[in-house]
């Protein structure tokens, strides 16, 4: 008799539990994904162009003038600036018109002494680069001079750098 007492109170328990069975949501369930991505090699300059550098005048009482202008070359890596040698990178007024042109590079760790526009940076700069600091301001100088001895021809007289920046072979 007491089994079947037993068996009559767990049958009123488990129909009582019935609709809460029937109701219950059931566990959550998860689903894991792996997810890549791969930081390219990054060299660019800030802007297209450097600002431009607007020279004092040349007068006899100066015969030297210099300017500079910065920029910000972004790197992920040791990359090499190298410069234009061509006669686009000497000041002149036309092909007979010509001014001593030099330039110079400074950058986080390291300068590039003034050199003649036909030289600077003809075997480039390695710029290195440092954990955790992408980016690097690079200042461009450039020198105007003439021989006292004979004064340039009056006028306006312009010259185009250009530096580019590649990774380090």
């Amino acid at each position: 008799m007491r089994s079947y007492l037993f068996i009559a109170v767990l049958a009123v328990f488990v129909l009582s539990l019935a609709p809460l069975l029937v109701s219950a949501q059931p566990p959550p369930v998860s689903a894991s994904c792996r997810i890549t991505c791969t930081v390219a090699d990054i060299v660019e300059w800030s802007d297209a162009d450097f600002p431009p550098i607007e020279l004092a005048d040349l007068t006899s009482e100066t015969s030297q003038v210099s300017g500079s202008t910065p920029l910000t070359l972004y790197t992920n890596g040791d990359v090499t600036i190298t410069a234009d040698n061509s006669d686009t990178a000497q000041l002149s007024k036309d092909a007979l018109h010509k001014l001593l042109t030099e330039y110079r590079l400074e950058y986080d760790a390291g300068t590039v002494a003034w050199s003649d526009y036909g030289s600077f940076l003809s075997k480039g700069s390695t710029v290195k680069h440092i954990p955790g600091d992408g980016a690097v301001e690079v200042i461009l100088s450039v020198r105007a001079s003439y021989d006292s001895k004979a004064p340039p021809a009056q006028g306006d007289y312009t010259a185009t750098q250009t530096l580019t920046a590649c990774w380090k072979s």
